[in-house]
């Protein structure tokens, strides 16, 4: 993975625009509307395999009426880092999906909020799929992107001949039916899938959660910092700060333990044979046990095995039994989307949604200089892990000790770039599923 801090090597002012494009076959040219932007706005999410957007007109050339918005024109932008032309631009097309404000900032001019979605958005919603399709989820899935959006997808998938299986996809959209597909997908260690897009990138990604929180950090030496003081530094430092952050509605134990993977009983059932298995699910010895090899520094569950009730351990508790069908055999040379070869593969699925909700306990939210993050020759956002220290909070007796557990390597799940009067800001949330082991400084 790609090491951002370079791109801090020039000195240049923040990102412009370049093109920006309103255009319909119903249109006899493209009207240039770069001038009248007075806000955009990009999301990133690592669940959507799509972009979505919103820009900010200022109409007082009867932009709205004469163009006769109805949904369906396609908006193009092109963003440059000014004074900087050796970092690729960014060029993305948008789909118009729906306009979501429009009003009078006085009698000759008026305010005009339209949301966007990148094309492959809007285009799932003309498309059907009712096909089957045979294959490892990675290959079915890029079959699906090329059929429906002429789009190539990156992914990080090993062969594996055991995941090879037949799907009919019955009567969904061509993103419903990659997701239905994603959400099978686990890899050899039962780690679960994602599929999304970037703003950077014309591409979709498939990688798996484990490979992305083994990665390095982007910014392995200049980690995003919470402090007065680095308003004060000079050279990249100055640029790694963290304006502002939010930590709310963390923590929520008991919705995982109510989902049931912390401790339960998840047991499957073959419908055709009318076998079941049952499979006990423990969060420390079939997931926690082994995540240092995911970042050894970094290895502190969230979950404690020391969290005990009545002097037992709460993953020790089978607060949940869930239950699960499925239909083997249905194929004679391959299994089906809910069949395993083995009853113990039925465990990653387990591992799978586990760690999924992992990621939803301990997240923060940062505003950072978004500048950092936007190159159009690669992706510098979701999916990534980006260093992050927060000092610890000690009054008496002022340390260089790190909060250990506000601080880490989080991974970048999703995030909002604001770009106004060519200033950018990147509004991140971040996440990780264990805790720095130490409050020392951690070094690269």
């Amino acid at each position: 993975m790609a090491d951002v801090t370079h791109l801090n090597d020039q000195h240049s002012s923040d990102w412009v625009l370049k093109i920006a494009e309103l255009n319909s076959t119903r249109a006899l040219i493209p009207l240039d509307i770069i001038n009248v932007i007075t806000d955009f706005e990009v999301y990133e999410h690592m669940d959507k395999p799509y972009v979505t957007g919103k820009v900010v007109v200022a109409d007082a050339q009867r932009i709205y009426e004469r163009f006769d918005f109805q949904g369906g024109e396609t908006f193009t932008v092109q963003i440059q880092r000014d004074q900087n032309e050796s970092i690729q631009p960014i060029k993305k097309t948008f789909i118009v999906d729906e306009v979501l404000h429009v009003s009078k900032a006085n009698e000759t001019s008026q305010a005009l909020v339209l949301h966007l979605v990148e094309d492959i958005g809007f285009m799932d919603t003309l498309q059907n799929v009712n096909k089957s399709y045979k294959g490892q989820p990675q290959e079915i899935i890029s079959a699906i992107a090329k059929d429906y959006f002429k789009k190539d997808v990156i992914n990080n998938a090993e062969d594996d001949t055991q995941n090879t299986m037949n799907v009919i996809v019955p009567n969904l959209s061509p993103i419903e039916a990659m997701s239905w597909i994603k959400n099978r997908a686990t890899n050899k260690d039962g780690y679960p899938f994602f599929l999304f897009s970037t703003f950077a990138l014309n591409k979709l990604m498939f990688y798996d959660l484990g490979s992305m929180l083994s990665q390095n950090a982007i910014n392995p030496e200049t980690p995003y910092t919470y402090s007065q003081s680095v308003e004060l530094g000079g050279g990249p430092q100055r640029l790694f700060q963290i304006f502002d952050y939010k930590v709310k509605n963390v923590e929520d134990l008991s919705s995982i333990i109510n989902a049931g993977y912390v401790g339960a009983n998840h047991s499957f059932y073959d419908i055709t044979s009318a076998k079941s298995a049952n499979i006990k699910f423990d969060v420390h010895k079939d997931f926690y046990d082994n995540a240092d090899k995911l970042n050894k520094r970094q290895s502190l569950p969230l979950i404690s095995p020391n969290l005990k009730y009545n002097e037992k351990s709460i993953s020790d508790y089978e607060s949940r039994n869930i239950n699960n069908i499925f239909a083997a055999k249905s194929f004679e040379d391959n299994k089906t989307l809910t069949e395993d070869n083995k009853i113990g593969d039925h465990k990653k699925k387990i591992v799978s949604n586990a760690m999924k909700h992992l990621l939803t306990k301990s997240p923060i939210e940062i505003i950072v200089n978004g500048r950092e993050f936007l190159n159009g020759s690669s992706n510098y956002t979701i999916g990534n892990n980006i260093k992050i220290v927060f000092k610890a909070n000690q009054d008496d007796n002022p340390s260089t000790k790190i909060d250990s557990k506000m601080s880490g390597d989080y991974l970048i799940h999703s995030a909002r770039h604001v770009f106004a009067k060519e200033k950018c800001y990147s509004i991140l949330l971040v996440t990780k599923i264990a805790n720095y082991i130490s409050d020392d400084y951690p070094v690269g």
